[in-house]
């Protein structure tokens, strides 16, 4: 789709049926990936990976509901609550904290929680609070039944160095990525790392009040990191789900042109910024209250029905 063919479908006020059909494609996906998981037997642990802002903790989410719709159970997992946090994490070349490392989680304990889980055991799982910077174990303990899957999302998913001990026969592995991108242009649509990067504009100032400058400037370590920890292991995934919405720039432009133009007043010569706004600039306004309260677009943006 273009973004002119968007911008008509928002005047012609067809845009609240054309945001149903974006969100159900992913529905259909969805299922297929869990009739894939349910159905080939003995799975016990779905990897979910993806680079920043791919949308992997709503994928989980989301994922846990198809595989109950087919009668099993499912229990979601991320490695961001296994953070060795700042004390503990390494460093990179330049003595800035590394978080797109590996070596940022907590392995072992990770690891040993995984196998006691998929071996029916009650484990006391552990949290990460991103104010302190700080892990902690959590009070409940919890049990998988027979019939359950563990769901695990993060950066690192894919690595196996977090799920060494587990057999493969008990992994499916899942890539998510938004590929689905408007045109830009009539032989170029906007790249999948640029999508990623307007979602995590607007959420690190949604939910962690990050200024955009910051963002702009981590962004290029994050982009390292991703070719480093996730891109060498993509190839094993056994599926990919493509977590894009043909929308979604429309309702980013609320959030995200501001922000842009900060930037631009701040850094007049940032390239990136200039072209981002401009691009921004050719979409007609979205209206949020129209974004269905589980979609994956909601963990950018606020106000989704499931808990994170």
């Amino acid at each position: 789709m273009t973004i002119e063919e968007l911008n008509t479908v928002i005047e012609t006020g067809d845009i609240d049926e054309f945001i149903r059909v974006c969100e159900a494609r992913q529905v259909k996906a969805l299922s297929r990936i869990a009739d894939e998981v349910t159905g080939r037997g003995g799975v016990r642990l779905v990897l979910i990976a993806g680079a920043s802002s791919a949308g992997k903790t709503t994928t989980a989410k989301r994922l846990c509901t198809q595989v109950r719709v087919n009668g099993f159970d499912a229990m979601h997992l991320s490695t961001d609550d296994y953070f060795v946090g700042d004390a503990r994490n390494p460093r990179d070349e330049n003595g800035e904290l590394d978080y797109e490392t590996v070596e940022a989680v907590d392995i072992a304990r990770l690891s040993s929680d995984i196998n006691r889980l998929v071996a029916g055991e009650s484990v006391r799982l552990r949290g990460f609070d991103f104010l302190k910077h700080d892990g902690f174990d959590r009070e409940e303990t919890v049990c998988l039944p027979e019939n359950g899957v563990v769901m695990l999302e993060g950066l690192h998913a894919l690595n196996p160095l977090l799920t060494a001990d587990v057999p493969n026969e008990c992994k499916y592995r899942v890539f998510v990525e938004p590929k689905t991108q408007l045109e830009v242009f009539a032989t170029s649509r906007l790249p999948p790392a640029d999508g990623r990067f307007l979602r995590r504009l607007v959420r690190d100032n949604q939910f962690r009040k990050m200024p955009p400058t910051e963002t702009f400037r981590l962004w290029p370590k994050v982009l390292a990191g991703e070719r480093k920890w996730i891109d060498p292991f993509r190839a094993g995934a056994d599926a990919e789900f493509d977590s894009g919405l043909e929308y979604e720039l429309s309702v980013l432009k609320l959030y995200a042109e501001g922000l842009l133009e900060l930037v631009k007043l701040k850094e007049p010569g940032n390239g990136k910024a200039q072209t981002l706004a401009a691009l921004l600039s050719s979409v007609l306004p979205g209206d949020p209250s129209q974004v269905p309260g589980d979609s994956i677009l909601r963990e950018t943006i606020g106000g989704s029905l499931l808990s994170y």
